[in-house]
């Protein structure tokens, strides 16, 4: 990220005060969620590291582990940058058993080709590394190291910072789409830079990966297809390899080493025609004889495994056919493909496919869990950390996920309607004013070993509202995408 961008960033955000509840780590970022519901994210893996606050704390999946506790209730209090480098540190303080203040520091080198956050605390003038998500030896960096108990080093670069002026608002343009999007400060481009540039920029290389492995196994099935149709026409000369060895077996004396073809009378044949038998130059009489016969034998026990098989491969080919096909729209996005075998990615697309849909546009689905097994398919598998979920509060009921395919905030309309289906599709379906939850699919979670359709959720809001049959919500969303 710009230097310039990165320094105003710094301005905006310097005085915060927040208290850090928990610090959680995946693979591709760190995140420290705050007790004002708030979070700020560090995106450190990729050629271009970032940072951002969300007003939203973000429930951890399975992927996140929470990391350095020491940190829990330590109040970040100021936020600096290098003048030379694109290096941020982030000041924070906790009270010990002993009511002792005791001082860390995190830093963020956001540069390329990965970014590092290294945790240390100020020892006599220096900062002494406590921790590091990636840690470096001299034989991994002749420059520096970074290890806990070590100084902390800057890195030596040849970096130049260019000092801009920020104009606002910024504009962005999306990796897919050329339409410009208008960001008043700089956390907000940040936040939007990671949505629409750089996941936007993952989907497309991911469908590119998904896309050339289920073309390289078309091709694989396609070769072997090919094949056991030229064995199958093989075997279908069952007839004419028998007589091709009957043939050679009669007139062994008569056949030399080197000869190319036998002339002779086919013995099979009620006129009594002559044949000419092709021969294997490089064998002699009883090798010729012996090749004939293999190939009876393998055409005359072979064909029907041939057909057997055929018709396996036929049917993988049609399979991996109709996954391609998911490729030339976005619904390879509804789909988990990244599996190996065409049957288990067919069985997702059939489960999927099952589903109970209400389109609303390109924006906005809604889809509805109909059984405890479709309502564990939505909510774990089919749903995204940005979708929405619904659920009548007390009452047994469907799950209900308004699918956010751009990540937008969802209009009141929508979240009425998600709320009234919820109740139209559960034991209160007869009621009034029935209880439902809503909150976003990332803070709800499936126990382990729990019952179909069962899960817990958090950061939930409750409304009352009427429950509605289908025809009316399909009204409501013909209104709502062609208002009168």
């Amino acid at each position: 990220m710009k230097y310039f961008l990165l320094k105003q960033w710094v301005t905006e955000n310097r005085k915060q005060n927040l208290i850090v509840e928990k610090i959680y780590l995946s693979t591709q970022s760190l995140e420290i969620c705050f007790k004002n519901r708030s979070s700020l994210i560090f995106l450190y893996k990729g050629s271009n590291p970032l940072l951002y606050f969300s007003d939203k704390i973000n429930k951890p999946s399975d992927k996140h582990s929470a990391i350095w506790a020491n940190l829990n209730n330590a109040d970040l209090y100021d936020i600096d940058i290098a003048d030379a480098d694109r290096i941020l540190t982030f000041s924070l303080n906790i009270k010990d058993i002993y009511q002792m203040i005791q001082e860390y520091r995190l830093i963020f080198e956001c540069m390329p080709p990965q970014g590092n956050l290294i945790l240390c605390r100020p020892e006599n003038n220096k900062l002494i590394i406590i921790d590091a998500i990636n840690k470096y030896t001299y034989a991994d960096n002749p420059q520096r190291q970074v290890l806990p108990g070590l100084p902390y080093e800057s890195p030596r670069t040849n970096f130049n910072p260019q000092l801009e002026k920020v104009d606002f608002p910024i504009t962005l343009i999306p990796a897919i789409s050329n339409e410009p999007v208008l960001c008043t400060n700089v956390n907000e481009y940040f936040l939007k830079y990671c949505l629409l540039v750089i996941e936007q920029k993952e989907q497309a290389q991911q469908k590119q990966k998904l896309l050339a492995h289920w073309q390289k196994e078309l091709t694989k099935t396609e070769k072997k297809l090919h094949q056991q149709q030229a064995e199958l026409k093989d075997a279908e000369k069952e007839k004419t390899w028998l007589i091709y060895s009957e043939a050679i077996k009669t007139n062994l004396g008569k056949i030399k080493k080197g000869d190319e073809k036998l002339e002779t009378i086919n013995y099979y044949d009620p006129e009594m025609q002559s044949i000419s038998i092709p021969l294997k130059t490089d064998k002699n009489p009883q090798e010729n004889l012996k090749f004939y016969l293999r190939k009876y034998q393998k055409a005359k026990q072979g064909k029907a495994k041939i057909l057997v098989q055929l018709e396996k491969t036929l049917s993988e080919t049609d399979k991996i056919k109709t996954i391609l096909s998911y490729f030339e729209s976005d619904k390879w996005i509804l789909l988990d493909l990244d599996v190996k075998k065409p049957a288990d990615a067919l069985g997702k697309i059939k489960q999927t496919e099952n589903l109970f849909r209400l389109p609303v546009n390109d924006d906005w689905e809604i889809i509805i869990g109909r059984k405890a097994k479709e309502n564990d398919l939505i909510s774990t598998q089919i749903g995204k950390p940005n979708d929405w979920w619904f659920h009548t509060r007390i009452y047994h009921g469907s799950h209900i996920l308004l699918r956010n395919y751009h990540k937008k905030e969802p209009p009141h309309i929508l979240i009425e309607l998600c709320c009234s289906l919820a109740a139209g599709f559960s034991k209160a379906k007869s009621s009034e004013n029935v209880p439902v939850d809503y909150t976003q699919l990332r803070f709800v979670r499936k126990p382990r070993k729990s019952a179909p359709g069962f899960v817990t959720y958090s950061n939930q809001k409750t409304v009352f509202v009427n429950p509605i049959d289908v025809s009316a919500a399909k009204e409501i969303i013909s209104n709502y995408v062609k208002p009168d």
